[in-house]
């Protein structure tokens, strides 16, 4: 508060304290006094507090005025009947209201007094007295607060412009400039109360003016504090995340709420002690109440949609929790509108000890909420550290970070949860449900003892599985161009995991307090049904889980089952996909596998047949064919392929027309197709370089020979596919024919002039074709 506004308030307490009837009473106080010289005693005084005594509302004043002085309460008598106690509630504030309806109505009254008091020379003279004291505390006060200030600045200047860059850093620059403060305020208190020392005045008016002068710096060091949360004029040093304005605007209301509430009940007490009346005193204090619960409520509604959008980003987007938050994003105000309104009745209808109890649980109820922020934001920042890699772990193991990060989502729900349930259980703790008394108990002791072994099952397991995938990782790392392993690990593992669900449920319904011998017993009666009716199913399994441990197949295998072959794609618990060359997938289960043919079995060979003719020489060609294939496994595009030199097996066999000539390459799993398509490109181009006849069926007619050894002459007609032909000619190749002894050979497209006799050398007669 200004101190012109201080001043002015002091004025007019003066002006009411230096005329009023106990100040008039009440002897002023000397500095080597040491206590309160009483007035003598009179009949008339002891028939006036007789008279206070004997009327209730007059003695209910008096005791509360003693109350007040000697800075003791008493606390109201417990009310056996709610409904008696609600009466009597509703006839106090009766009475409060029609006391403020009295003392507005004697209000004129108490004005002539008081301008009777101040026309008397006596009583203006001692006012006078009281207002050069006061002026005289006030500007001691004001001095020393600004000689502070003076003697402060250049150290607050600097601690201003110092920039913050970490948090601690800002902490520990927002605690020297709240000290810088708190430190004029405090000299200010000083040389208040030590001048107010040194003088006299009436203990009335002194107890006014400490009463303003406590207002005052109670206010000041809230606003202290204010301006250490909020740091509106230095955002270097806000703690809280939150903007300028935002900042401004929460420090304005914060300077509105604390000059109402503590200037106004201060100001409601001086006047009290000055002689106001109880009645007028509790319906100007509900009067006050009412205007901070008004202003609750225009603040709750102006901040209403910030709020709501902070909310709304707290949490996860979708979900039930998303949709709870969101509700309580939009109804929030009317909760905090309603918990005002219901403190207000509260204090306004002297619950016994209800605003007392409201106001403490609602404190230990935000501090709570605070306490668990703060500690869930450093535990959320220490999972943060912990589990962040540097960057040279990070490039060695890349895969080491998304393995530890794994479950921390989950980690941080399970710290949330937490977090969240000790949180409700102290909230409710202190609004007085004695959760934990409930825990202390054996049912609740046993309820945590089933929580805890369901903890233990579930981190048991966790372990088991994490360890399982450990190992996996590792005999993949082991070999990682294993197709077994590719196979089998992920079938093992979805098997343990299907164990470890199945023993997890059991146990954790047992200690959920199900009773799970009747599932078993089911279990096994499910299992001997399926057992009979899926034999199938059960012996394709069966079947497949030996040929995965026998590493028959793997993925990636070219294997030929029964009728089918391709390229086996996925192998399942029962069944082996594979896709052949057009593209189709043939599944096949494991039960109807009777024999497996695998071309891609750790090596393979491409067996290469080549044909020449009877003529060439066999030497010769299986030198190309082997200098061919040497050329190959040099520097072909295939010689990677190639695992060891070629194989020459030599002549297979003497066909009806050609040599058969055989040998094989050594290569690597599924490079025999492609080893074996390149030997035959360049094999034919070499023998067609080399003039090596690559020979295609054809057949040799004998006719026989004469006593001379000539074969007879050979007569070929040629039949036309002619729908009309003159009769004359066709009698007379009739009769050609038959004075012909050899027989009738027809004219093909393709024949040959020239046919080898399978090395006699010998020539067939000349084709001629007859004439028409």
């Amino acid at each position: 508060m200004p101190p012109r506004a201080l001043f002015s308030i002091l004025l007019l307490i003066l002006c009411f304290a230096g005329s009023s009837p106990l100040a008039a009473q009440t002897p002023p106080l000397s500095p080597s006094a040491s206590s309160i010289t009483p007035a003598p005693d009179t009949r008339d005084d002891v028939r006036a507090l007789l008279e206070t005594l004997e009327d209730a509302t007059a003695r209910d004043a008096f005791i509360s005025r003693l109350r007040a002085l000697v800075g003791t309460t008493e606390e109201a008598p417990a009310r056996e009947d709610w409904l008696a106690g609600a009466t009597e509630t509703l006839g106090a504030f009766s009475g409060t209201v029609l006391g403020l309806v009295g003392e507005w109505e004697r209000l004129p009254t108490y004005a002539s007094e008081v301008w009777q008091e101040l026309s008397d020379p006596f009583v203006l003279e001692r006012v006078g007295w009281a207002v050069t004291t006061v002026i005289a505390v006030l500007a001691a006060a004001l001095l020393s607060e600004y000689l502070v200030k003076r003697l402060l600045a250049h150290l607050r200047h600097a601690v201003n412009a110092r920039p913050a860059r970490s948090w601690a850093v800002r902490a520990l620059l927002l605690a020297v400039r709240t000290v810088l403060d708190i430190l004029p305020i405090a000299a200010f208190a000083a040389a208040a109360y030590g001048v107010l020392a040194l003088v006299d005045l009436a203990f009335i008016v002194r107890l006014a003016v400490v009463t303003v002068i406590n207002a005052n710096v109670l206010a000041r060091l809230i606003l202290a504090g204010a301006r250490a949360v909020f740091s509106p004029d230095a955002p270097q040093m806000r703690l809280v995340p939150m903007g300028h304005e935002n900042a401004a605007y929460g420090y304005l209301w914060a300077r509105r709420f604390t000059h109402t509430i503590v200037y106004g009940y201060f100001l409601l007490r001086a006047a009290w002690l000055l002689g106001l009346s109880l009645a007028a005193y509790q319906a100007l204090g509900n009067l006050l109440g009412l205007f901070v619960a008004g202003m609750c409520v225009v603040f709750t509604l102006q901040v209403r949609q910030g709020v709501a959008v902070r909310l709304r980003r707290i949490g996860a987007r979708h979900g039930r929790a998303a949709r709870l938050r969101d509700g309580l994003a939009d109804f929030w105000h009317v909760l905090v509108i309603g918990y005002v309104v219901a403190a207000y009745l509260v204090w306004v209808m002297d619950v016994a000890g209800g605003f007392a109890f409201l106001a403490r649980v609602t404190l230990l109820s935000i501090l709570t909420i605070l306490l668990a922020t703060v500690a869930l934001g450093i535990a959320m920042r220490g999972f943060d550290r912990v589990f962040a890699l540097n960057r040279d772990l990070h490039a060695r193991y890349p895969l080491l970070e998304r393995r530890a990060n794994r479950y921390l989502p989950a980690l941080r729900s399970t710290v949330k949860a937490v977090v969240t349930v000790v949180t409700l259980l102290v909230l409710l703790e202190i609004w007085g449900a004695r959760p934990f008394e409930w825990l202390a108990s054996e049912r609740g002791q046993g309820m945590v003892g089933r929580f805890i072994s369901i903890g233990v099952v579930l981190l048991v397991g966790l372990v088991a599985w994490e360890l399982a995938n450990a190992f996996a990782e590792r005999m993949r790392a082991g070999n990682p161009a294993s197709t077994r392993l590719k196979t089998l690990l992920p079938f093992l593992l979805n098997a343990f995991r299907v164990v470890l669900l199945t023993l997890g449920g059991l146990i954790l319904l047992s200690e959920l307090g199900v009773n799970i011998a009747p599932l078993l017993a089911g279990a096994g009666v499910l299992g001997l049904a399926i057992g009979f009716g899926a034999q199938t199913l059960v012996k394709d399994v069966i079947t497949g889980i030996f040929i995965l441990m026998e590493d028959t197949i793997s993925v990636g295998d070219v294997v030929e089952v029964g009728a089918h072959a391709g390229l086996v794609e996925k192998i399942s618990i029962r069944t082996v996909h594979m896709r052949d060359f057009d593209g189709n997938v043939h599944s096949i289960p494991f039960g109807e596998v009777q024999t497996i043919k695998n071309m891609s079995k750790d090596f393979a060979y491409a067996v290469v047949d080549v044909r020449i003719a009877y003529r060439e020489s066999i030497d010769d060609a299986l030198a190309l064919m082997a200098e061919v294939a040497a050329d190959m496994a040099a520097r072909g595009p295939l010689a990677e392929t190639i695992v060891e030199p070629f194989e020459v097996v030599g002549v297979e066999g003497l066909e009806q027309s050609h040599v058969w000539l055989r040998g094989r390459f050594k290569t690597r799993p599924l490079g025999q197709w492609n080893v074996k398509r390149e030997f035959y490109r360049r094999i034919k181009a070499a023998f067609e370089a080399r003039g090596i006849e690559i020979p295609y069926p054809h057949h040799t007619v004998y006719f026989g020979t004469d006593r001379k050894g000539m074969a007879p002459p050979l007569r070929v007609l040629n039949q036309r596919t002619e729908e009309v032909a003159r009769p004359q000619t066709r009698r007379a190749e009739a009769a050609r024919a038959a004075r012909t002894p050899g027989p009738l050979i027809e004219e093909h497209p393709g024949a040959r002039e020239r046919s080898d006799e399978e090395g006699e050398g010998s020539l067939l007669p000349s084709l001629e074709e007859p004439r028409q």
